[in-house]
């Protein structure tokens, strides 16, 4: 049966949570220093173009940044969505690059019902991510 999602494409997001939840952490940290001194005054008057102070040019460099922020929230809320089984099978697995063997022992399953827990988070993962 043909899959609508690359495993691979998928796995290779959950495998870079880790680094994208640490660049998510120092984005939150530059963030908390890109706010404008002012705003722009109302004078009643209609203006084209850009805002002379700046202030689009900050929301742009906010966007930019929070990019890292935005994935690893996503990766987060997903998870939520798993059995608790499927959660710990991908913390082990993606998150923390377990081996299969370990996997195994390490929630008292078998190789098979491993396979089937994978495929089922991997469905529900690429339902919500992708």
């Amino acid at each position: 049966m043909g899959r609508w999602y690359s495993d691979a494409a998928l796995e290779e997001l959950l495998e870079g949570y880790p680094v994208i939840k640490a660049q998510a952490a120092i984005e939150a940290e530059e963030l908390k220093h890109l706010f404008p001194k002012c705003t722009t005054g109302c004078d009643g008057k209609p203006r084209g173009g850009e805002t002379p102070d700046g202030t689009g040019a900050y929301a742009v460099r906010r966007e930019e940044r929070s990019r890292s922020i935005r994935q690893a929230k996503a990766v987060e809320i997903a998870c939520e969505a798993l059995s608790e089984q499927e959660r710990e099978l991908v913390r082990l697995m993606y998150f923390e690059r377990w081996a299969g063997y370990h996997i195994r022992l390490q929630m008292g399953v078998r190789r098979s019902r491993l396979f089937s827990i994978r495929r089922s988070a991997l469905d529900k993962l690429a339902d919500i991510l992708l």
